[in-house]
């Protein structure tokens, strides 16, 4: 009968010893669309779709009408008990996580939204959202996140994501003429937006991250386009793009395993941009 136990012990170890191995850290970017609308029917898709997801971070973008305390309300039922907004009005930023969230920062002078800053298991965060209406205003914006993230000790791992309402060089070759005049004429007919700069498509502001060392993560497995805004449900036009982003400093990128947006029947829907997913095996680096 020991015999036996012992074996059934040496069996559930191995079985326990494996399933460990295969989970992967895991980091969630998503502009959620004006806090899911305040739509609880989508907020429950939302909630069943992300515990099989099971992200160890999540970082948002659109949190309208969440407080601090619904936030951690809604954090807690996909099993995140630490959680953190940038600000109550307009379209806040805002953090949860399986660990403890420590050193907030939440920045909102000078930026079109807010960021925020944490340390979160010994990874230093940033989720940001830049202005959708100027890309003037973007570099601003990014000047100001890279000069923070710079005070950081180096060789740190550092995670820039959100939404950056701005375009890659890398994805160049997926904007033509047709996109850039369905861009030229919308600023005719609305003047407060103002993203090409001289007739020209801007790349300035991904053109930062990386001269500042920072690797966009999709890229690091993915060789093709692909677009993270807009979703099935809300695409008006045959022009997509793609401005959510994930920025790992050298560190981080060490141990990136896997990179990816999310298209399934539940992201077409939830909002009108699809999430980002980074998997990160902290055991192992490159």
């Amino acid at each position: 009968m020991k015999k036996i136990l012992t074996l059934l012990y040496l069996i559930l170890l191995s079985c326990s010893s494996s399933i460990d191995a295969k989970d992967n850290f895991k980091i969630l970017s998503y502009n959620v669309l004006k806090g899911f609308q305040q739509d609880s029917v989508i907020q429950s898709t939302y909630n069943n779709w992300v515990k099989k997801i099971d992200p160890d971070i999540v970082a948002y973008q659109e949190m309208n009408e969440f407080t601090q305390k619904s936030l951690e309300v809604f954090a807690r039922k996909y099993f995140h008990p630490y959680a953190v907004q940038s600000k109550l009005e307009g379209f806040p930023v805002a953090l949860s996580s399986k660990k403890p969230i420590v050193n907030v920062q939440k920045v909102v002078d000078n930026m079109w939204h807010a960021y925020i800053y944490a340390f979160v298991n010994d990874i230093h965060v940033f989720v940001i959202h830049f202005s959708p209406f100027s890309f003037e205003k973007r570099r601003e914006e990014v000047q100001i996140v890279l000069a923070h993230a710079a005070l950081l000790p180096p060789n740190e791992k550092i995670v820039i994501m959100g939404d950056f309402n701005s375009l890659s060089s890398n994805d160049k070759d997926a904007y033509g003429p047709e996109f850039i005049e369905s861009r030229k004429a919308t600023e005719v007919v609305n003047a407060h937006i103002r993203n090409l700069d001289n007739g020209k498509i801007d790349y300035s502001i991904t053109d930062f991250m990386k001269k500042a060392g920072f690797k966009d993560a999709y890229y690091l497995f993915n060789k093709n386009f692909t677009h993270s805004c807009p979703t099935q449900k809300y695409q008006k036009s045959k022009f997509v793009q793609r401005i959510d982003f994930m920025w790992l400093s050298p560190e981080l990128a060490k141990y990136a395993v896997k990179a990816e947006y999310i298209y399934d029947e539940d992201t077409r829907v939830m909002s009108d941009h699809y999430p980002l997913l980074v998997e990160f095996d902290f055991d192992n680096k490159k």
